[in-house]
């Protein structure tokens, strides 16, 4: 039953702060690399659906208000990064430097579909938990 309390917690901090749960997992995991990138990805995946319908609720909401108009300057680089890159840019970045809640939500901003920003969030977590489990569990088979 402790096991399940884990997985939960695990699912759980990958959903609201993702790199700090692969990281984790990555350093002291005794599960085989699989199990955990499974974990990571489906809270992962977890966290994209809450925040992509939360983060469209919350723009809907902030657009009566001039003053969240975007002035300050970190707003800019996710803008500039957005018209350099486009969604896909955001989407890349949201897992590991973002974090899953604030990528989702500027994403929401910036694209109206919610089921574009769901697919492309969810392709994002899945490929970066892929990889970095998938580059673990190289290192484990090679030594």
């Amino acid at each position: 039953m402790s096991e399940v309390f884990e997985i939960a917690g695990w699912m759980l901090l990958s959903s609201v702060k993702y790199i700090v749960a692969i990281l984790t997992l990555l350093a002291k995991s005794p599960r085989f690399w699989f199990y955990d990138m499974l974990i990571v990805a489906a809270g992962g995946a977890m966290g994209v659906a809450v925040f992509t319908y939360l983060g469209a609720a919350i723009s809907k909401y902030l657009e009566r208000f001039p003053v969240f108009k975007i002035k300050y300057k970190n707003l800019r680089r996710f803008v500039l990064i957005k018209n350099g890159y486009g969604i896909i840019g955001l989407a890349f970045l949201t897992p590991l430097i973002l974090g899953v809640p604030l990528g989702c939500i500027i994403t929401t901003i910036f694209e109206p579909n919610k089921a574009k920003v769901l697919r492309l969030q969810l392709v994002s977590v899945t490929l970066w938990s892929a990889l970095l489990f998938g580059i673990k569990g190289a290192i484990q088979f090679f030594t």
